[in-house]
């Protein structure tokens, strides 16, 4: 889904793109930002030094993972390729979506029968009669009014679009290239070297653009929320800070929830050292390409962190993954058929982002080969 894209470009275009950058994506002068050659364990200018136990955290959780988040879709000695966040809401974006369509239809069939009444000569205009069609119209109106506001936030980024975006990390040609709808941005091919990671980013959904903008208790409180969250923000700066265009600039939100600080520690050491500076991925950090199944998707997604749960505990299957089965059958179907109202985008030829190595479309985990000459 493209929630977080969503909600940026509508800022974008209501409020400007400074406004944007700086509400939405939380790009200002009091954001600390890293480069590509710059851990996200550095202590900031003017700040106490840390305490053991504090350092000792810090170094735990900086270490290039995925914190138990599916996360990749392909992994070799060129490139990494990742994916955005919000894919598991797409089932609830669908279960909205026919809860808001399906009585909007009764009603209209309904008040298009009392219409069609109205005009005839048998029609009686009971107060009871007349009193329902009332109530039948509020309703009807009051669902299209939640269909209006809520397209653009809830059900656009969910359906009608791409499944999910794909980002190619590719530290052979040491570009970024960016796969995702023209309207939450369009493609994009960024170089590396002028990357700035935001590691705490959170939704600014608490707090109004003047808040943020003036009132320091306000982005205090933002920073604490995303210390806990700890989404990944991308950010590259236009290429010149003079040009009204902004050539150049553009903003890419990266894995899912809690994986922010450690996920750029992947990116960045893979980019800077290579494949065998960091973890290969595990079982639970693949992300399946193409369209799941029911059963593939309640398995991969919904229930692995359950049995990941009790793999560690170590004694078999516990009451709360019984629970989580029970709680989330239901959606499963709903997922793989809110899937199929999207479509699965491809990389452009032209770019070569593969380095000269077709890789398969569809399936999940570990791909061969993972490594081959690059082919320019």
């Amino acid at each position: 889904m493209f929630t977080f894209e969503a909600a940026f470009q509508d800022e974008k275009r209501s409020r400007g793109i400074h406004s944007a950058l700086k509400y939405h994506a939380d790009i200002s002068e009091e954001t600390l930002l890293y480069g590509p050659k710059e851990s996200s364990a550095r202590q900031e200018d003017g700040s106490r030094k840390p305490t053991r136990k504090e350092r000792d955290e810090q170094e735990v959780f900086a270490r290039p993972n995925f914190s138990s988040r599916r996360a990749i879709f392909d992994f070799n000695e060129h490139f990494i390729e990742l994916s955005n966040s919000g894919g598991m809401a797409r089932s609830l974006a669908l279960m909205l979506l026919v809860l808001a369509t399906v009585p909007g239809i009764y009603l209209i069939h309904s008040l298009v029968g009392d219409a069609f009444g109205l005009l005839s000569s048998t029609f009686q205009p009971t107060r009871d009669r007349m009193i329902g069609m009332g109530i039948g119209l509020g309703f009807l109106i009051f669902s299209l009014a939640l269909f209006y506001f809520f397209w653009g936030a809830i059900f656009a980024p969910a359906f009608f679009t791409s499944l999910r975006a794909r980002y190619r990390f590719n530290r052979t040609t040491r570009t970024v290239y960016v796969l995702r709808p023209k309207k939450y941005g369009g493609n994009a091919v960024l170089e590396w070297g002028r990357v700035q990671a935001h590691v705490n980013w959170v939704p600014p959904s608490a707090w109004t653009p003047s808040q943020i903008e003036s009132d320091p208790t306000a982005r205090e409180a933002r920073s604490l929320e995303g210390r806990r969250m700890r989404y990944l923000l991308l950010y590259w700066p236009p290429m010149d800070a003079n040009d009204p265009e902004r050539k150049g600039e553009d903003v890419i939100w990266v894995g899912e929830e809690g994986a922010g600080e450690s996920l750029w520690q992947y990116i960045r050491t893979y980019m800077e050292e290579g494949m065998n500076s960091v973890p290969r991925p595990g079982v639970d950090h693949w992300l399946r390409k193409g369209f799941s199944g029911a059963s593939e998707h309640f398995e991969e997604t919904v229930m692995h962190r359950s049995h990941a749960n009790d793999d560690l505990a170590g004694g078999g299957t516990s009451t709360g993954t019984y629970i989580n089965y029970a709680a989330n059958l239901p959606w499963a179907p709903l997922n793989s058929l809110a899937e199929r109202l999207c479509y699965w985008p491809t990389f452009p030829e032209e770019w070569n982002s593969d380095c000269g190595q077709k890789r398969r479309e569809s399936g999940v985990g570990p791909e061969e080969p993972m490594r081959w000459p690059a082919k320019f």
